[in-house]
């Protein structure tokens, strides 16, 4: 939904392209908006308290740098942001006193994501200044459903054919279906080795019907699962 809510923002507010923009995120939501943010394309900030998450979620790969100060992290930040190169940066430090520091030295960030109530002031004028704040999980499309699938063996082949049988089952009339599109190609490079075996796209009823009568037909042993909160 993260990525969804991200791919809406970027064709409403930015020419369907994230590229050269900066997502901001606090807190125990961040891994999950950077990730969203890599696949889409954006640059991305984290800021958390825990340095244990950080390099957790580093040595997992999905997050690119881990840094201990604004510094190091706006030096990453500006390289990328300049090429339009998709990066993703964990900060070290306490969200108050960064983003206070954020402020003070004059980095805005184009989108802001998961951060808490308890940071309304510098929240509030960082979207006076032009920042776009996405709720801390997107709303589902109406008339969709979360599909996910998995395999125990065989990933990287299987994956790959079950996402391209998931690709052709999609409706080319919907808006967001190259947002989904992207989203199958891309998010098996930024979600790491622990999805290796595992991916899920929301689907409306009739590219569910086709994906999984092809799927359980080319590969019965794949197990399907179907979270049906956003129809």
């Amino acid at each position: 939904n993260q990525y969804l809510a991200l791919s809406r923002v970027a064709r409403e507010r930015f020419s369907g392209l994230l590229g050269g923009k900066v997502l901001l995120s606090i807190g125990a939501d961040g891994l999950a908006s950077i990730i969203a943010a890599s696949i889409a394309g954006a640059a991305s900030l984290w800021v958390d308290s825990d340095a244990d998450i950080l390099r957790a979620a580093m040595r997992a790969g999905l997050c690119d740098f881990v840094v201990g100060t604004l510094d190091e992290a706006l030096r990453i930040l500006k390289n990328e942001v300049r090429q339009k190169r998709a990066v993703s940066v964990g900060l070290h430090a306490d969200p108050a006193s960064c983003l206070r520091e954020c402020i003070d030295r004059g980095f805005q960030p184009d989108l802001l994501m998961g951060l808490p109530a308890s940071l309304q002031e510098p929240t509030q004028i960082m979207v006076q200044r032009g920042a776009v704040l996405l709720p801390q999980s997107g709303p589902s499309e109406h008339g969709t459903s979360l599909l996910c699938w998995s395999v125990d063996s065989d990933a990287a082949p299987t994956m790959r054919r079950i996402g391209q049988i998931a690709a052709e089952s999609l409706d080319a009339a919907r808006a967001d279906t190259p947002d989904r599109q992207h989203w199958l190609k891309s998010a098996p490079r930024y979600l790491g080795r622990a999805f290796a075996n595992r991916q899920c796209l929301r689907m409306d009823r009739n590219e569910s019907a086709t994906f999984v009568a092809r799927v359980r037909s080319d590969f019965p042993a794949v197990r399907l699962s179907t979270d049906e909160a956003g129809t």
